[in-house]
């Protein structure tokens, strides 16, 4: 059995790199750079998740010695520095929360403003589009509530959170006099095994809306 010569092979796998050493000094150097990039976006996002605990935990302490004052400042830094992190998206609900305690609604919807949608609030864009529903509702504006509320329900898989909310729905169209709509909805709460949480309540008001006399 005889050894095969490869000496043919090896000398033009020389050449070929001799032939196309700068594209391959390129290609190594763009791969390096992109390496370098990749490492350099994650540990900037780390950094800046981290600071952005740091600056609730701060506004939390503050929030804990009766300092609402001082608190709603850190919380308004978080909110400003770190739009797309977690920590800021509490914070942005925890500074909104302070501002309905102190009457200020609007204010307080207009700091949500910035975390209404994905990217910036993540997971807890339910809980925010939510508590835009909480604010509009408590300033009358019953039928922009409801609209919140939907949209807070529609960004949650969650069978038990989307119940809860979609009873906000209901109730916010009731407020509105758009009692068919209401009405939809509580039926559908009161008969989906999935939404059993509020089934109750969904029966309550089904007889409500019943005995309401015909617009």
């Amino acid at each position: 059995m005889t050894t095969p010569d490869t000496s043919e092979d090896a000398e033009s796998l020389g050449e070929w790199f001799q032939r196309n050493s700068r594209a391959v000094s390129v290609a190594s150097g763009v791969v390096a750079i992109a390496a370098v990039s990749i490492w350099f976006y994650m540990r900037s996002a780390e950094i800046k998740r981290l600071n952005a605990e740091r600056g609730l935990s701060q506004a939390k302490q503050s929030l804990a010695a009766g300092n609402s004052a001082l608190a709603a400042t850190d919380l308004q830094k978080v909110v400003e520095r770190y739009v797309g992190t977690p920590s800021g998206a509490v914070a942005a609900m925890l500074l909104a929360q302070i501002r309905y305690d102190q009457g200020k609604l609007e204010d307080g919807l207009k700091v949500l403003e910035p975390y209404q949608n994905a990217r910036a609030a993540g997971a807890l864009l339910p809980d925010v589009w939510s508590l835009v529903g909480d604010g509009q509702i408590s300033m009358g504006r019953a039928a922009e509530a409801a609209a919140s509320y939907q949209k807070a329900a529609d960004a949650t898989n969650l069978d038990g959170s989307k119940a809860v909310i979609m009873a906000k729905v209901g109730r916010a169209l009731m407020a509105a006099g758009k009692d068919q709509e209401a009405r939809a909805i509580w039926e559908k709460l009161a008969t989906d095994p999935a939404y059993a949480v509020v089934k109750n309540e969904a029966a309550i008001r089904i007889g409500e809306l019943a005995a309401k006399p015909a617009k």
